[in-house]
C-alpha cells in the first residue's frame, strides 16, 4: 500500500491525497505469476481546515460517502469506524482511508524541509501551541527530549538530515505495485506486509513502512522507517519485535522495546488494542500505525485460504 500527499506551501493549505493498495498470493511451489486477490485506489482532497471535501474510491464504496466533511486528525478514524460496515472492515479501501490522517500529518515535515531550503529559520516554522499537543505524546516528543528542548529553547522543531531512499526493486513487478515518481516536497508513505504460512498453520510475518519526501532534483529521502517481525499462532501474536531504521530524534527508537506488550493479542484486535496498550512515551505514533496495520492480516488470510 502507498499513500501520497501533495507538497505543502504552508500550514493551512488544501492538500490532495491518493492511495493504492494490492493483495497478492504467491504460489508456494514457485509458480511464475502470483494471484491478485484484491486492489483498491482512493483519491481525496482535504481543504485548508483539513476537512475531507472530495473522495473517490475504486472499487466504489458508498459507505465512505459520510466521511466527506470529516476532519483529518480530529476523530477521522473514529468516524471511519462508525461508517464502515462489518463486511468492509478489513478491505483495502478501508485500510487506505485509515492511513490518510497520518500521511497528512507527516506532510508537515516536507514543508519544513522546503522552507529551510529557502532560508527560513526552523523557529519561524513551529506551529503555534505545538507543545500543548505533543509533549509526551510519543517517545520522540518526551519532556526533556531533543524535540521538546529545541522548541523550548527557541530553535524550533529539529529538521533531520534524511538518507536517500534506496531504489525499490525494479526486477520484480510483484514486489510492489507501480508508483509514479514523487514530486519535490511531496510526501509518500509505503507499507509492505508479507505473511508466510508453515505446514503447522503458524504464520511468519514481516512488515515495514517508509515515509519519504520528494527531493528537488528527483529521488526520495527517508524521514521515518520501521520494520517488524511477528509470529502468529491460532490468530494471536506469539512473537513480536520492532526494528527502528530511520527516525527523527534520538529518543524515538526507545519505543521498539515496548512492543512485546502486545504478545497474546489477536491480530484482528490490533487496530483497537495498539492505541490502548502502547501510549505516551512507550509508543511511536508511526510504529503504532504499522502495528495497527497488522490487523489487516486477518482479512488477507481470509482471501488467501
Amino acid at each position: 500500500m502507498h499513500v501520497d500527499v501533495s507538497a505543502r506551501t504552508g500550514w493551512g493549505v488544501a492538500l490532495a491525497v491518493s492511495g493504492t493498495a494490492r493483495d497478492i498470493r504467491t504460489d508456494a511451489q514457485g509458480g511464475d505469476r502470483p494471484e491478485v486477490l484484491s486492489e483498491a485506489v482512493v483519491d481525496a482532497e482535504f481543504d485548508e481546515q483539513r476537512q475531507l471535501v472530495r473522495l473517490e474510491c475504486r472499487p466504489e464504496a458508498p459507505w465512505a460517502t459520510p466521511l466527506v466533511g470529516a476532519r483529518a486528525g480530529g476523530g477521522f478514524r473514529r468516524h471511519l469506524d462508525v461508517v464502515v460496515p462489518d463486511a468492509e472492515r478489513r478491505s483495502l479501501v478501508r485500510q487506505v482511508l485509515d492511513d490518510m490522517p497520518a500521511a497528512l500529518l507527516i506532510s508537515g515535515y516536507g514543508f519544513m524541509r522546503m522552507a529551510r531550503r529557502q532560508g527560513l529559520s526552523p523557529s519561524a516554522l513551529t506551529p503555534p501551541d505545538v507543545l500543548d499537543r505533543m509533549v509526551d505524546l510519543c517517545s520522540g516528543w518526551r519532556a526533556g527530549g531533543a524535540a521538546v528542548s529545541s522548541i523550548t529553547g527557541g530553535h524550533g522543531v529539529p529538521v533531520q538530515d534524511c538518507p536517500a531512499a534506496p531504489a525499490w526493486p525494479s526486477d520484480d513487478p510483484w514486489a510492489f505495485h507501480a508508483c509514479a515518481p514523487l514530486g519535490p516536497d511531496a510526501m509518500r508513505r509505503r507499507r509492505c506486509l508479507d505473511a508466510t504460512r508453515a505446514e503447522d498453520g503458524a504464520l511468519s510475518v514481516w512488515a515495514m513502512f517508509r515515509d519519504s519526501v520528494g527531493e528537488p532534483k528527483g529521488g526520495e529521502a527517508v524521514l521515518h522507517e520501521y520494520a517488524v517481525r511477528a509470529s502468529v499462532v491460532d490468530g494471536a501474536l506469539v512473537h513480536l519485535s520492532a526494528e527502528p531504521r530511520v527516525l527523527p530524534f534520538a529518543e524515538c527508537p526507545a519505543a521498539a522495546a515496548e512492543v512485546g506488550a502486545l504478545i497474546g493479542t489477536a491480530v484482528a484486535d490490533l487496530p483497537t488494542a495498539v492505541p490502548e496498550t502502547l501510549v505516551g512515551v512507550a509508543c511511536c505514533t508511526h510504529l503504532n500505525d504499522l502495528l495497527r496495520a497488522l490487523g489487516g492480516l486477518s482479512g488477507l488470510l481470509d482471501l488467501a485460504l
